[in-house]
C-alpha cells in the first residue's frame, strides 16, 4: 500500500543570479513498511528532500502526499500537528535537551502535544533501545551512540507513519554506526516502521530495501537492493 508520494518536488532558493535549484522536479513513491535509502554527494539535495517530506520546509513547486493527503494543502497549525503526530525525525546531532534524562527526552514531544503518557510504550521503547539501565541518565552521561538511540526512541514513541533519518550515523564511529543501522533495520522489520534514511555511505544504503541516488537535485537512479 502506498504511504508516500512525491510529485514534481522542486525547491528554489534566492532569485536572479543568486538563484539556486536545490531540488528539481523529483517524483517517487514509498510503500508502507518499506526501507528506502537516499544517497548522493554533499549538496545534492538529499536533506532538502527529507525536509520537504517531513513538512519542515515548503516546496517551491510540487506535492507531498502522505496517506493520500497533500500535506502542503494543510494550514500551518494543522501541518504542525501533522509533523508532531505522523513524522519521526532523527538528525546527525541528536538534538536532545541537556537537562532532561533519557525518559524525559523520549516522551517530551508526546507530552507537548497534550497527549496522555503511555508508560507501557515507554518501557517497550527503552527496552528496545537497550537503555533500561540508563533511563535516569542525562545526555552528557551517555556515549554518542546512546544519545542517538535516545533520539531514535523519541522519534518512534508516537508510532509515526514515517521515520525520517538525516545522516544518523554521521557523527559516530564505525561500531556505533553499525549498531544504529541495525537498530533502524529492526524497527523496520519488527515494527513495520516505514523508514527513509539519508546517507552518503553506500555500505549503509545497501542495507535498505531500495536505494535512490540523487545528484544536482535530480533522481539519477532508483533501484531495488538484491539481498544475498
Amino acid at each position: 500500500m502506498e504511504l508516500l508520494r512525491c510529485e514534481n518536488l522542486t525547491k528554489i532558493y534566492g532569485q536572479g543570479i543568486n538563484q539556486t535549484v536545490a531540488l528539481n522536479h523529483v517524483s517517487f513513491s514509498v510503500e508502507k513498511g518499506e526501507f528506502v535509502s537516499i544517497i548522493g554527494p554533499s549538496g545534492s539535495g538529499k536533506s532538502t528532500l527529507l525536509h520537504l517530506i517531513g513538512g519542515v520546509d515548503r516546496p517551491s513547486e510540487g506535492k507531498v502526499m502522505v496517506g493520500g493527503e497533500d500535506i502542503y494543502g494543510l494550514s500551518e497549525n494543522k501541518l504542525a500537528i501533522f509533523r508532531r503526530r505522523y513524522i519521526g525525525l532523527v538528525y546527525q546531532f541528536y538534538n536532545l535537551i541537556p537537562v532532561l534524562n533519557v525518559e524525559e527526552n523520549i516522551v517530551l514531544p508526546h507530552l507537548l502535544d497534550g497527549r496522555k503518557m503511555d508508560e507501557e510504550r515507554l518501557d517497550q521503547i527503552v527496552d528496545y533501545l537497550g537503555l533500561s539501565d540508563r533511563r535516569d541518565h542525562l545526555p552528557s552521561e551517555l556515549s554518542g551512540g546512546q544519545q542517538q538511540r535516545v533520539s531514535i526512541g523519541r522519534a518512534l514513541f508516537t508510532h509515526p507513519s514515517l521515520l525520517l533519518c538525516d545522516e544518523p550515523t554521521g557523527n559516530l564511529d564505525r561500531k556505533s554506526s553499525e549498531d544504529i543501522v541495525q537498530l533502524l533495520r529492526e524497527a523496520n522489520r519488527t515494527m513495520r516502521q516505514t523508514l527513509i534514511l539519508i546517507t552518503h555511505d553506500e555500505k549503509i544504503a545497501l542495507q535498505s530495501d531500495r536505494m535512490i541516488y540523487i545528484e544536482d537535485g535530480r533522481i539519477v537512479s532508483d533501484e531495488r537492493i538484491q539481498k544475498a
